[in-house]
């Protein structure tokens, strides 16, 4: 079944989505430091409640992986269980604001377990990472219930949804027209299901989005 919103300037946009496309990667940054390492490594402890979704957003398609693939994906687990315990917005847009900042999994991990909120504050602080970005209330509480809305900004559907799988541009990019995909497994009456999420952009803006079964 498929899900659809739409307004009519949507319609538009889909249609010259359709026409010419240019994808723009999502590049990683990696970082490593020793006195981290032991403090990480003794919170480490990550489940397999994640995994599938961890291994399409990582393209880890293989039943065997080596090493690293499997450190990845582990990080990716954990990390993944930390956000999940994000409880208020407040928390939430602290750490979605800086969370495309970071470098790797591995250092959001090291965010996340800070633990207080202060403590997070301090942490951005010392690194420059502090944002001004601050959302009305009612786009607060879309993003609370991790939902979109007409007119969100690009920094709010992160907050909401997280970093895309793929951001696609259409046309000159000063015009802001961006498809951004997402692939989510949802639970439903005939159990898991995969899908695949757009949400569309004209000036930053939301003007859009759809929901297919895959």
């Amino acid at each position: 079944m498929t899900q659809i919103w739409l307004t009519s300037r949507f319609a538009i946009l889909a249609v010259f989505f359709v026409t010419g496309l240019s994808a723009c990667s999502l590049l990683e940054r990696r970082h490593s430091g020793a006195q981290q390492e032991s403090s990480y490594q003794a919170a480490y402890r990550p489940t397999t409640k994640y995994a599938l979704e961890a291994r399409e957003e990582l393209g880890l398609s293989g039943k065997f992986l080596n090493a690293y693939d499997q450190q990845r994906l582990n990080e990716r687990i954990y990390l993944k269980e930390l956000e999940a315990l994000l409880g208020t917005t407040a928390e939430k847009a602290q750490y979605y604001q800086i969370r495309s900042s970071l470098n790797n999994d591995r250092e959001r991990i090291q965010f996340l377990l800070l633990g207080s909120r202060e403590a997070k504050a301090r942490w951005i602080t010392t690194r420059g990472l502090n944002r001004q970005d601050t959302h009305p209330e009612e786009i607060a509480n879309v993003i609370e219930n991790s939902d979109l809305t007409l007119g969100m900004s690009e920094s709010a559907v992160r907050e909401s949804w997280g970093d895309p799988d793929l951001i696609e541009v259409a046309g000159n990019k000063v015009y802001g027209y961006e498809r951004w995909r997402y692939k989510r497994t949802v639970s439903g009456n005939d159990g898991y299901q995969r899908e695949l999420r757009s949400v569309y952009f004209e000036g930053g803006r939301v003007v859009g989005w759809e929901t297919d079964d895959l």
